[in-house]
């Protein structure tokens, strides 16, 4: 089969089939996001063990139920770099649960490369290769692609497949194959391509915390989830129905101890008047009625105010991750971020803690309570 665009059910079939055969299935996508409430997805690139290169052109209404099956395989290992978006792409495309997926990315970082290397980068030190990006600006929603934009969005994948060898040869030498294995077993839960819970759209909203109070979160908390469920409905970005600037100014009114709100204004880019004045009239009555609520009901702050010494202990804990993660050729950004490493040193038992579970636990975590938890 020659290399270039899948334009029918059939010949996305035989592509599928050679992939299966296989047991590899390299994946990227290409996507337009201007005016929706998620990515418009334009094309997915694929590779298998053969070599031979495929895209498939998303927007002419082929049958996908060939390529939910691969998605779905567990005997068919799916290698995608910084797998997260493009997954979330391919399962609301397909509506298949990825199974068996390797992430480049992620596998870097468990073996001596930064855990957040670009794949251009990874591929230059790994395997001395050197992708072009001449393509760079293109709008993939046009028709028809032209070869040399076909060929740009290939070489995404075109060596996916020995990139991931190389890894994992890397990760078996350190020692930290098992870690990663571990790790990837995150892409398989049904959980990670669900739609987010509107009540917890608010811990999204940047700064909150700075600025709001227990009080005014249960207003951002009120209008971020509204916020949420009409993007949603109506199809557009969350930033169209008010920015997260617009939402926090909101509660900070509530927060002043304001009752009514009258002539609720935000910034927004909603062209519709009538859909624009029925919303800031929707944010004006859901504050209202956060403003009702009872103490025990108002959120707490993702980012609670640590006293100094849990600040200080988890300063020094951070230094000894990153000295962990020299001497285990990992990056030592695997281990947890900030607000992970404040909650534990904290409280080691807060739950869904990286460091209180599994292969961080056991090469860091114990150790962390041991000489910086602070009582």
């Amino acid at each position: 089969m020659d290399e270039g665009l899948i334009r029918n059910t059939p010949d996305l079939k035989e592509a599928c089939d050679a992939l299966v055969a296989g047991g590899v299935a390299a994946l990227d996508t290409e996507f337009v996001w201007r005016a929706t409430f998620r990515p418009h997805l334009a094309i997915v690139q694929m590779a298998g063990a053969d070599g031979v290169c495929r895209a498939l052109d998303c927007q002419l209404g082929t049958d996908v139920a060939p390529f939910a099956a691969v998605v779905s395989d567990s005997s068919v290992v799916k290698i995608l770099h910084d797998a997260r978006q493009d997954m979330e792409l391919i399962h609301h495309y397909t509506g298949a649960v990825p199974v068996n997926v390797f992430d480049t990315q992620l596998a870097a970082g468990f073996c001596g490369h930064s855990a957040n290397i670009g794949l251009q980068k990874l591929l230059y030190e790994v395997l001395d290769v050197g992708l072009p990006k001449t393509e760079t600006c293109t709008d993939w929603s046009q028709r028809p692609l032209t070869d040399a934009q076909v060929r740009y969005a290939l070489d995404d994948v075109r060596y996916l497949v020995a990139l991931r060898t190389a890894l994992l040869a890397q990760c078996d030498s350190f020692g930290t194959r098992e870690w990663l294995e571990e790790d990837l077993q995150k892409f398989e839960l049904p959980e990670a391509y669900g739609e987010l819970a509107p009540d917890e759209a608010w811990k999204r909203v940047k700064n909150a915390s700075r600025y709001l109070r227990p009080f005014g979160l249960a207003g951002l908390r009120a209008v971020a989830a509204l916020r949420e469920v009409r993007a949603r409905e109506w199809n557009l970005p969350r930033a169209w129905l008010g920015e997260d600037g617009s939402l926090i100014a909101l509660a900070e009114r509530l927060q002043r101890g304001e009752k009514t709100f009258p002539n609720v204004r935000f910034r927004h880019r909603l062209k519709n008047n009538a859909q624009r004045d029925h919303l800031a009239a929707d944010y004006a009555a859901a504050l209202v009625e956060a403003s009702r609520l009872p103490e025990e009901a108002w959120p707490l702050p993702v980012q609670p105010d640590y006293p100094s010494e849990v600040r200080e202990a988890a300063d020094k804990a951070h230094d000894y991750l990153v000295a962990r993660g020299e001497e285990l050729h990992i990056d030592p950004a695997l281990f947890a971020n900030r607000a992970q490493l404040l909650a534990f040193v904290d409280d080691p038992e807060v739950e869904d803690n990286p460091l209180a579970e599994g292969w961080r636990f056991e090469v860091a975590g114990r150790t962390i309570i041991e000489r910086f938890y602070v009582p």
